[in-house]
């Protein structure tokens, strides 16, 4: 287990972050993350579903599941990530709400998303947001979320961003290993159905040389919509490293687990 820190708390980054960012298209590119775990996950529940997106952020993956009709909801607990999506469109589902304490009806889901949400909480607090989650889960529901891995790449991209040791003194995201997820998911007794080492961001996009030719320039725009792409010595590198040292090179552990 490892602790991130940055120099502002989690919720004063979040906020900064989606308040400077254009609200999400709707993710195109359904082989990457986390579009495609997204559809993994709901091709688990054969009949017509009831979905929660918790921790929907800017709204990629919410308007993709709008959009193609599906009865999806999603939660933030920042209140202008959810005021920007549903300023653009009111026929979205969303609302604020934190997830270590929702106003859902007890066994509401069919199937619950969380990704990049359980690792903005202190240990004790994932616990209790696992606790939540699957109190508003069916039985025989489905969660697929993502967890910030504690590796050898994390450790890489956390010295990389980070700035002077004293202007880091605010918790950021827990770091839990892949043995420490699983612990967890046991204390509640649940089935795990299957599990993926997935790069988000590659390591390589850190530096221009390797990102494709539309992404030379940083957008986060454009990079939540269409993946964080590499060029072809990018991918090369990317696609060997991968190969060989899944659990070091990735970014997030993503679990697909049912109740």
């Amino acid at each position: 287990m490892r602790k991130t820190f940055r120099s502002s708390n989690n919720k004063e980054y979040w906020t900064d972050r989606w308040v400077n960012i254009e609200t999400d298209d709707e993710m195109i590119d359904t082989k990457s993350y986390p579009l495609r775990c997204t559809l993994k996950a709901i091709s688990y529940q054969k009949n017509q579903q009831s979905i929660l997106e918790a921790g929907c952020g800017a709204g990629r993956i919410l308007k993709y599941l709008h959009n193609k009709d599906y009865n999806v909801t999603g939660i933030d607990f920042i209140k202008e990530a959810i005021v920007k999506i549903q300023n653009e469109n009111k026929n979205i589902k969303a609302d604020t709400a934190n997830i270590l304490k929702t106003n859902f009806k007890e066994s509401n889901f069919d199937t619950i998303l969380a990704f990049g949400l359980y690792h903005n909480f202190e240990i004790e607090n994932v616990k209790k947001a696992f606790s939540e989650t699957f109190r508003i889960l069916k039985k025989g529901g489905i969660l697929c979320f993502s967890f910030r891995a504690d590796n050898l790449q994390n450790l890489i991209l956390d010295k990389f961003k980070s700035k002077k040791k004293e202007q880091n003194e605010n918790f950021h995201k827990l770091n839990l290993t892949e043995k420490e997820i699983i612990n967890i998911l046991k204390s509640f007794d649940l089935e795990v159905l299957d599990k993926e080492y997935i790069v988000n961001m590659p390591l390589l996009y850190q530096f221009k040389i390797f990102r494709s030719k539309n992404q030379k320039k940083f957008n986060e725009h454009i990079g939540r919509r269409d993946g964080y792409k590499l060029n072809f010595f990018g991918n090369f590198i990317h696609k060997f490293l991968y190969f060989f040292f899944p659990r070091n090179y990735c970014n997030v552990f993503v679990f697909y687990v049912k109740k």
